[in-house]
């Protein structure tokens, strides 16, 4: 028989919502995903443990048909939550009824796969502050053919509920690494990947700069940009120039420029 939780005091209630806090998230070595697209991508890509559903909340038939899939293959575990109860795991306004629990995974620079037969072009993100932000990166470096995704000087969490969702599932198809400035820069160097560093002092214009070859566009965070720590490991410094009284572009913008600027030099074809 299919479990119910109906009380929003129900101990697996309550240990979802541990989730939301990171150093509960660390201490287990889960995280929450949230919404049938996110899901939908996270299962066959990651460790799944679970999956909670409210079908008073689905949107369309697509998320029945998902829980029926999932209870078909009988290889993740189900359990259905009254309204009241979902509603206090739910992180989201408007939520979908769709909530699991995924193994988080390590991150590491030594299980990143550079490709073979192409320059590689690898997002560096330093000292990243908003998970909305970082979302959107994992988003942009999905979408613009990243080979990588490197995270240095962290300040949030990849697995903050807020970034899951602002990645809208990108998560689960980039490769994803966080390491220290040096060892960031070591590996870069390693592999013959040129780190160029978004920078507002720069006098050059990305167009100028030699983006064609194996490339790290670094980008720094929202308030501060990129520390003195990276500011001596690029190779080059170069800018967005811009009008206006503006001097900062929003940093997944700004790193969204430099990639297609990448892209161009390297006459890429994947769309």
């Amino acid at each position: 028989m299919e479990e119910f939780i109906q009380s929003r005091q129900n101990p697996r209630v309550k240990s979802l919502m541990k989730l939301r806090d990171r150093a509960e998230r660390r201490r287990l070595g889960l995280f929450a995903v949230e919404g049938l697209r996110e899901l939908s991508r996270c299962v066959g890509l990651s460790d799944v443990e679970e999956i909670y559903y409210c079908p008073e909340f689905f949107k369309g038939r697509g998320h029945g048909e998902f829980v029926e899939k999932i209870a078909a293959e009988k290889k993740i575990p189900l359990c259905r939550l009254s309204p009241g109860a979902f509603e206090k795991v739910s992180n989201r306004e408007g939520c979908d009824g769709l909530i699991g629990v995924a193994r988080q995974w390590g991150c590491v620079l030594s299980d990143v796969e550079l490709p073979k037969g192409r320059p590689a072009t690898v997002l560096v993100a330093d000292a990243i502050e908003k998970p909305g932000n970082l979302g959107a990166l994992v988003r942009t470096a999905d979408s613009e053919g990243a080979d990588a995704l490197v995270l240095t000087n962290l300040v949030c969490d990849i697995f903050n509920p807020a970034a899951v969702r602002a990645s809208q599932g990108a998560l689960f198809s980039v490769q994803i690494a966080s390491a220290p400035v040096e060892d960031a820069a070591r590996w870069l160097k390693s592999n013959g990947i040129k780190p160029v560093g978004a920078h507002l002092g720069a006098e050059k214009a990305l167009w100028e700069a030699d983006l064609s070859g194996p490339v790290a566009i670094v980008v720094g965070s929202e308030s501060d940009g990129l520390g003195a720590d990276w500011e001596a490991e690029l190779a080059e410094k170069v800018k967005i120039p811009m009008g206006g009284i503006s001097d900062s572009l929003n940093v997944n913008v700004a790193a969204s420029i430099f990639l297609y600027e990448s892209l161009r030099q390297k006459n890429a074809r994947f769309f």
